[in-house]
């Protein structure tokens, strides 16, 4: 009678498996170092673990925090996901956003259109703005040889600047006092909330609707599977017949369209004028988001919704207790780096790998002699 043979697991999803198991104990540790600091420094310790672990839904309008905290580092984890597909370490997703958003404000307030045709126009005249925006990076790396991660840094301050010059001189409205701004948006322009007192509006579903999309690009079409044959051994992509410069284009154009796309959403679902004169951080927070994914876009508005309910609880807790903000955005750090840390877990997955390596043998051994 033959023996039932243990399923062998290949290297691949033993990988998968402990990227999992990486992601849930970093979280778990890092909840566990935010329940200590809590305790140590609150002076009502179980009142304002309370805050932090339940607030965020105790309420419509809480809950509708978590999500409008999600929604842009949603869009910037998916651009992260595409910008980096073709292994071009780029952070002009920061950039894309801040443009997105100016431009998607430009459109607002000079297209005489009264209908919400014209916000279709704002966000569409963004993303092709922002993936224009996030190539030059590309085609700095592949035609110069510059380092693109140091090239996006440099190009998000001069986006930056160029944007704010424009707003002081030519969309700044001198009737408001409280600091530089375009005019109001028209109606047309503005995203409508989707619950009552939130900012919630359809631009989360439509980052739902990309972060399929972009799974879909990414694992199920012949442009997907070349960028990671690109990320993965660019001589033997090269060698098979890929265009690499072309695909890498080609994903970091995308990136930045999402990218742009979420600073469009951003602006005219939460904002009655533009008036951002520094750069947002969105782009950072994807990056983060993206790490926590694993850059698989399908698994991001999950993380995105964790850290979107991690900073309202933060935001519930500061306001409510004597914990400062601050000390939230380190433990969030100290998770992060956990996470993308290769050595983290790295000995019990080899073992696991060389165990199952070992059974292989003993199988293929087996059949052999039989």
């Amino acid at each position: 009678m033959a023996t039932k043979k243990a399923k062998i697991a290949s290297a691949k999803q033993i990988q998968r498996q402990f990227n999992f198991l990486k992601m849930l104990v970093a979280l778990l540790i890092a909840i566990l170092i935010i329940v200590v600091v809590v305790v140590l420094i609150a002076d009502e310790p179980l009142e304002a673990l309370g805050y932090f672990f339940i607030g965020p839904f105790d309420s419509v309008r809480h809950f509708g925090n978590i999500i409008e905290n999600a929604t842009p580092v949603l869009f910037t984890g998916i651009a992260t996901c595409l910008l980096f597909a073709a292994g071009d370490v780029t952070l002009a997703g920061e950039g894309a956003v801040f443009l997105g958003g100016f431009v998607a404000a430009a459109v607002a307030v000079t297209t005489p259109i009264e209908n919400k045709l014209l916000a279709v126009l704002a966000i569409a005249a963004a993303a092709v703005v922002g993936g224009l925006l996030s190539i030059i990076p590309v085609l700095a790396k592949r035609r110069y040889h510059c380092d693109s991660f140091v090239f996006s840094l440099l190009l998000n301050y001069v986006v930056l600047y160029v944007c704010v010059y424009l707003l002081n001189y030519y969309l700044h409205d001198y009737s408001y006092t409280s600091g530089v701004a375009t005019a109001m948006f028209p109606k047309g322009a503005v995203l409508d909330p989707l619950i009552a007192k939130t900012s919630v509006n359809i631009g989360f579903i439509f980052g739902l609707f990309l972060a399929v999309a972009a799974w879909f690009f990414s694992k199920r079409t012949r442009w997907g599977y070349q960028a990671q044959l690109v990320r993965s051994n660019q001589k033997f992509a090269k060698y098979v017949g890929v265009h690499i410069t072309k695909i890498s284009l080609l994903v970091g154009f995308l990136g930045g369209m999402v990218a742009s796309m979420g600073g469009a959403v951003d602006i005219l679902g939460k904002a009655p004028r533009f008036s951002w004169v520094a750069l947002p951080g969105y782009g950072w927070d994807g990056f983060m988001v993206a790490t926590l994914a694993y850059y698989n876009p399908i698994l991001v508005p999950f993380a995105a919704l964790f850290l979107g309910y991690i900073r309202t609880g933060a935001q519930i807790l500061n306001l409510r207790s004597d914990i400062p903000l601050e000390l939230i955005s380190a433990i969030q750090a100290i998770m992060i780096l956990m996470i993308a840390s290769k050595a983290m877990m790295n000995k019990m997955q080899q073992r696991k790998i060389e165990k199952q390596t070992r059974l292989q043998q003993q199988n293929e051994r087996e059949e052999a002699e039989a």
